[in-house]
């Protein structure tokens, strides 16, 4: 069909809106995704001074704290002379540097808190336990984020490991709840938590500006992309119409018999194989049969293979015109040998379509030769259960009662009884 210009500015205002609407959600995505690096990384500055200035501080302690006059206290407030020890001066440096209103919080906590510090020292959320469960010594970092208040934040954990001076202190003092510690076991963690959402006006203003940079060649873009589209949509179509036409042609010619026009060996194959391989408990009962025109290569002797060819195709049309429909797969399997496979049938059903395949063939006349008269031989089993690898017994019986009804003077059948081996 030809391209008018309405259809041309169509597909023009359609594509632009796409692009549009693409490059929107991903200037968003990277707007999103570098707010998130930037507090990643603000996070993990802020957990790296924090935990650095907690390690300075217990190596400072361990020569203050030999000093006879000062003590090093959990609780050291209105103790005289007395110095927070290492994990009270890490978690108030978080609570001093913690701005809960903006939504920075910083919080030092342990897997084994202090009894002064069970209710404030231990993981306070979902977010602290989970980060307890996945910080190792290879993956000393955990991540996500989460909603504060109703409102996007950055939860970022580090793992704080255990120093020698730590290793001393805690496996001594009188009031640890753990006495075991070793020289990088992980006592807790850090956690730090950024707020997503504010501060990022120039961050967000240099993302809206390239956005509207990048539409304006994008317009550009499209254009001249249109112009040659317009050019080369019409010889796509043809193209794509003879490449369809020629894949329905080979599709039809690898899966059908070039003579008959019905399934080819091939075809029959893999419909068989496919009921086993899927194990189809709706195909059953499930019954074959196969037909063979009796003394065909007399025919071809005396009349010729032209005949012979017309004798297979109204002998096929024939048989395909008393099959049930939809029901049914007809093949030509060799030369004068045809199969046909049924599903959800009963016996008496199956031998009536015989006795009816049979008696059509009977009666197909070669206007060409009239004298010729053209019957078949007709083996067929039926099977109600399908524990076999292949279909090969299935069919093995229906050739034997195939090959049962040629030895008792052609033009006849036999169904056969399929028996189903059984599995040591």
């Amino acid at each position: 069909m030809k391209i008018t210009q309405t259809h041309a500015i169509a597909f023009f205002s359609v594509i632009f809106m796409l692009m549009a609407s693409i490059s929107l959600f991903a200037v968003q995505k990277f707007q999103n995704s570098t707010t998130t690096l930037l507090a990643s990384r603000t996070a993990e500055v802020i957990a790296t001074t924090v935990n650095q200035a907690r390690v300075s501080y217990s190596a400072d302690i361990a020569q203050i704290s030999s000093h006879p006059d000062i003590t090093v206290e959990t609780l050291y407030h209105d103790k005289p002379l007395s110095i927070p020890n290492p994990a009270t001066f890490a978690i108030e440096l978080g609570q001093a540097v913690s701005n809960r209103a903006a939504g920075l919080i910083i919080h030092t906590y342990s897997k084994y808190p202090f009894k002064s510090r069970t209710l404030t020292g231990g993981p306070q959320d979902q977010f602290q336990h989970d980060a307890l469960a996945h910080l190792t010594t290879s993956s000393p970092v955990f991540e996500r984020t989460e909603k504060l208040r109703g409102k996007p934040v950055l939860r970022h954990a580090e793992a704080i490991f255990m120093e020698q001076s730590c290793v001393d202190c805690h496996n001594h003092h009188p009031n640890s709840p753990k006495t075991d510690w070793q020289v990088g076991d992980i006592r807790g963690a850090i956690d730090v938590t950024v707020p997503l959402e504010g501060g990022n006006d120039d961050l967000a203003a240099i993302v809206r500006y390239s956005y509207i940079i990048f539409m304006a060649f994008s317009v550009i873009s499209l254009l001249g992309m249109f112009i040659t589209l317009k050019r080369t949509h019409q010889h796509s179509r043809e193209l794509d119409k003879k490449v369809k036409i020629r894949t329905t042609i080979l599709n039809e010619m690898a899966y059908t018999d070039s003579l008959t026009l019905i399934a080819n060996r091939r075809s029959y194959e893999e419909f068989s194989d496919n009921i086993i391989n899927q194990k189809c408990p709706n195909s059953l009962p499930l019954a074959i049969i196969i037909y063979d025109l009796d003394h065909f290569k007399q025919i071809n002797d005396q009349y010729g293979h032209d005949i012979g060819d017309e004798c297979l195709i109204a002998a096929v049309k024939a048989v395909s015109a008393i099959l049930p429909k939809d029901n049914n797969f007809h093949a030509r399997i060799g030369g004068e040998e045809f199969a046909i496979i049924l599903k959800h049938v009963s016996n008496d059903e199956l031998e009536q379509i015989i006795q009816r395949v049979l008696e059509s063939v009977r009666k197909v006349k070669i206007p060409k030769q009239a004298d010729i008269k053209i019957t078949c031989s007709i083996g067929a089993t039926l099977a109600t259960e399908l524990n076999e690898p292949t279909i090969k017994n299935i069919v093995k019986t229906a050739d034997d009662a195939l090959y049962e009804a040629k030895s008792l003077g052609r033009d006849q059948w036999i169904n056969k009884p399929y028996a189903v081996s059984k599995k040591l």
